[in-house]
């Protein structure tokens, strides 16, 4: 690491503290370890103390530490101290408080590894607080990896710590990663090694730069949030956690090149977290947690091994990277080669259930020109048709596999999908066809992903690609003519009309406490789970995590609740949550795991509902941000007044229609209004309020309570006029 680069990052000053925490040695056994872990913890929470005292000299002492867009404050020191607000005075008393690490024993090394834990995460918080901070990770990039954590598409996270790798091993390495679904985060001299090997880091790549020296902390931030977000966990309660992050992230440590002394320190505090260390240093090993492995390239799986992950993803042969971590990619139009759909050309994409004769399983056809025949920039017609047979498919199943193309696409490096059914848009990159990517191989990842995903369903899968114009208007009308028969179907699917709603407990993994009941107006609150899809979802693993909930013994149907849902949440959250109401905000609201899409939150006069979701950073009228909001709901917790949804579920007939439903809505973020827009104004035509869309706030009107109260009495909005929710 630059000492000269750490200096004016963090602004230290004591060279001889740097140097401690910066020592290295090459030759280590434990008694060297021991005393390694303890200076450097030593001299960082005298570094920090420190900077502390800086800091209160430009900011003063009651400026609070805090990093950009959490509700957990500085999350370690908030997770195992249960500590919330930092202040510097209060910050320099905790440092103060931290016990000298001694260098004797094992618990003396897990002393040593909190206190740089704690101090690394005051550190950093100051660097925010100057303005230089950088690498952590938000709260709304963990709640948007909720379900894919879930249900193990992301089967662990890799930290890399060090340096000292030629480029091509880091290359393997991050590739490796990649390739299996894993989150990767780099710290030390892995950013910039990952840097110079061209490979692009950033929130949408599950690659997350978290910086040098004590950015290293923020590693330990995205496992504890983990916890805090999705396990109920509370602030403090160091057993919960401590037992929760045994099993959840499954987490391992990448060290290579000289250890230094707070890189030992962060060790001990890595194995506090329940992760394991690979390193190509001789280090002594301990079972389970320290395993020497000198091959870099073997290094991913050995950490795989030693923490136990199971790896479900696939291998397919494409000349680019495919995994999940190329899912939130995206592509701009200057680096685009070719481009179809989302209004620009005629494109669709559709699956359809055929007669076993007519499939030639794994067959994949292309109809017009390939990627090689059109130039840099061109538009291109496109059609990507799947074709499947199976003795238990039924056209019920067939949008819900479709539904599946969009991120079977967006795993692979350089392609991106949006949209679906005939208003679908896909983009190539210049990257991805220098790579030798042809459009042929959208029908090899469609065909393979159906079979890994379905293939209990659909035994016989094949898939035709099309950009012939005329072939594809020929195609069209079959594919219209599913879509209408879909949208016949979903017409009739009302909450009142089926005697079975489904659980969902693919989050209980995540977050016992939880169990997500998924209606035909009402879909799971990650966005990804509707009645079809747990439906489909029994079908395929009838021992799954979706089952069918008789709903039986209405109490009370205007706020949905049934005597057949309770008894099930009273038995399956060991009587800690008695009653559900389907369609309440108010009355025993469903409770919320963590990976929610939106949240709906009672205004600070309790006349109205504010929404906001996880990609809005800023203030909402209630006075809370969507991180603050959604720590205080998640994890398996039932507050009223405070909800966690899915997005779509703003737009259906039962949305709080106990409380009235849209018609209660009096704020939300632009850029989510924007987004629901076509279908919200319908609904407002549907309830005799077609104004009703002009009325509702956004930031760019007002993000505080009071000036909430004088719009709605400005436009008249109808919340106004009814009862107050409590």
């Amino acid at each position: 690491m630059d000492r000269n680069e750490i200096r004016s990052m963090y602004g230290i000053k004591d060279d001889a503290l740097l140097d401690r925490t910066l020592k290295t040695y090459h030759e280590i056994d434990v008694p060297r370890l021991l005393s390694m872990a303890a200076d450097g913890s030593n001299a960082i929470v005298d570094m920090a103390k420190g900077l502390v005292d800086d800091a209160m000299a430009t900011h003063g002492a009651d400026a609070e530490l805090v990093y950009p867009e959490t509700g957990y404050g500085l999350p370690a020191i908030f997770a195992w101290k249960g500590i919330e607000n930092l202040t510097l005075e209060k910050a320099k008393e905790f440092l103060d408080s931290l016990p000298t690490a001694g260098e004797s024993s094992v618990e003396d090394g897990m002393v040593a590894g909190e206190n740089a834990m704690y101090a690394a995460d005051i550190i950093e918080a100051i660097a925010y607080l100057n303005g230089k901070g950088n690498g952590f990770i938000p709260d709304r990039v963990l709640r948007a990896l909720g379900l894919p954590l879930v249900d193990d598409t992301i089967p662990g996270a890799v930290v890399f710590l060090g340096g000292h790798v030629s480029g091509e091993d880091v290359s393997a390495m991050i590739r490796s990663v990649q390739g299996k679904g894993m989150v990767a985060i780099a710290s030390g001299d892995y950013p910039a090694l990952i840097q110079r090997q061209g490979i692009e880091m950033g929130l949408d790549r599950m690659l997350y730069p978290v910086g040098m020296f004590t950015g290293t902390v923020h590693a330990l931030n995205f496992a504890v949030r983990a916890a805090l977000t999705f396990g109920n966990v509370a602030g403090g309660d160091a057993e919960k956690l401590s037992d929760y992050l045994k099993k959840r992230p499954k987490v391992f440590v990448i060290q290579t090149g000289p250890l230094c002394a707070l890189d030992a320190a962060f060790a001990f505090a890595a194995l506090k977290h329940s992760a394991c260390i690979v390193t190509d240093q001789n280090l002594p090993e301990i079972p389970g947690a320290v395993k020497v492995c000198k091959d870099h390239l073997s290094s991913i799986q050995t950490g795989i091994e030693e923490r136990g992950i199971v790896i479900n993803v696939e291998p397919i042969e494409l000349p680019v990277p495919y995994g999940p971590s190329f899912e939130g990619e995206l592509i701009r139009k200057p680096d685009t080669y070719v481009e179809a759909g989302g209004t620009r050309s005629t494109a669709f994409e559709v699956l359809l259930s055929k007669n076993e004769d007519s499939i030639e399983d794994g067959s994949i056809k292309m109809i017009g020109k390939e990627i090689d025949d059109f130039e840099a920039g061109s538009i291109i017609p496109l059609a990507m048709i799947v074709e499947v047979y199976g003795k238990d498919m039924h056209d019920d199943l067939e949008p819900v596999i479709e539904r599946r193309f969009h991120s079977s696409i967006n795993f692979a490096q350089g392609v991106w999908h949006a949209g679906q059914r005939d208003s679908d848009w896909v983009r190539i990159s210049n990257k991805a066809k220098e790579a030798g990517f042809k459009l042929a191989d959208l029908g090899k990842i469609l065909v393979h992903k159906v079979k890994e995903e379905f293939g209990g369903i659909a035994t016989r899968v094949q898939a035709t690609i099309i950009t012939d114009e005329s072939e594809i208007q020929r195609r069209m009308p079959e594919a219209k003519e599913a879509y209408d028969r879909r949208d016949e179907r979903m017409k009739g699917l009302k909450d009142d009309l089926v005697d079975d709603f489904y659980t969902c407990t693919m989050c209980q993994s995540f977050a016992p406490a939880h169990i997500c009941i998924v209606s035909p107006e009402r879909i799971g609150l990650c966005g990804a789970i509707n009645w079809l899809d747990a439906k489909a979802g029994h079908e395929i693993s009838p021992n799954g995590p979706n089952q069918p909930l008789k709903k039986e013994d209405a109490i009370d149907i205007d706020k949905g609740e049934f005597r057949g849902i309770n008894d099930m949440i009273s038995s399956a959250s060991h009587g800690d949550i008695e009653r559900i109401c389907m369609y309440s905000l108010m009355d025993a609201p469903m409770t919320s795991c963590g990976c929610f899409e939106v949240i709906a939150a009672m205004t600070v006069d309790m006349q109205a509902v504010v929404l906001v979701d996880r990609d809005f950073p800023g203030m909402t009228p209630v006075g809370m941000k969507f991180s603050t909001l959604a720590g205080s709901i998640g994890g398996g917790r039932q507050t009223p007044g405070f909800m966690g949804i899915g997005r779509k579920y703003i737009t259906s007939e039962k949305f709080i229609s106990a409380e009235g439903g849209i018609a209660r809505i009096a704020w939300m973020p632009k850029h989510l209004k924007d987004l629901i827009k076509e279908q919200f104004q319908r609904r407002c035509e549907d309830i005799g309020m077609p104004d009703l869309w002009n009325k509702i706030a956004d930031e760019t009107i007002t993000d505080d309570a009071e000036g909430l109260m004088a719009w709605m009495a400005q436009v008249e909005h109808p919340a106004l006029t009814m009862d107050p929710l409590l």
